[in-house]
């Protein structure tokens, strides 16, 4: 009994030594960086400064090839709701009418159920979105 009591006594001398020598070198440390890796890291930085857009969801109110169609659901749409910008894209032969910006679908599906009155077939479309865009949405 009194041979554990000392072991156990020992042990514990041991790990609380151990944990103040590693106090002690953390406090004193320095991570040294590879030059790959702090390469790789000044790349990220830079591609993040020069694109300002980031993968989000819009919503999307009409699909169709027919230009005219979309410049007036544009225009019904921009009466209807001024203060949600709209957004044509053409992905040839199709052009899109899009407008929203955000960053979760759970957001995207609350402003749907806003539109689901007025637009049945709109759907929630993954996007490129602009920074400054997500201040518009993130409500």
């Amino acid at each position: 009994m009194r041979k554990n009591l000392s072991f156990i006594f020992f042990r514990n001398l041991v790990v609380t030594g151990l944990f103040l020598l590693c106090n002690y070198v953390n406090g004193n440390s320095q991570i040294m960086e590879p030059a790959p890796v702090s390469d790789l890291m000044e790349q990220w930085k830079n591609y993040n400064l020069d694109h300002h857009e980031v993968r989000g969801w819009r919503i999307q109110l009409l699909a169709t090839v027919d230009r005219r169609q979309v410049e007036t659901a544009q225009r019904t749409f921009e009466n209807r709701y001024p203060e949600y910008p709209t957004h044509v894209a053409s992905n040839q032969p199709y052009f899109h009418l899009k407008t929203g910006a955000f960053l979760t679908t759970q957001k995207a599906q609350a402003f749907l159920k806003k539109l689901q009155h007025d637009y049945p077939a709109a759907i929630i479309v993954e996007d490129e979105i602009k920074s400054e865009e997500l201040l518009l949405y993130d409500q």
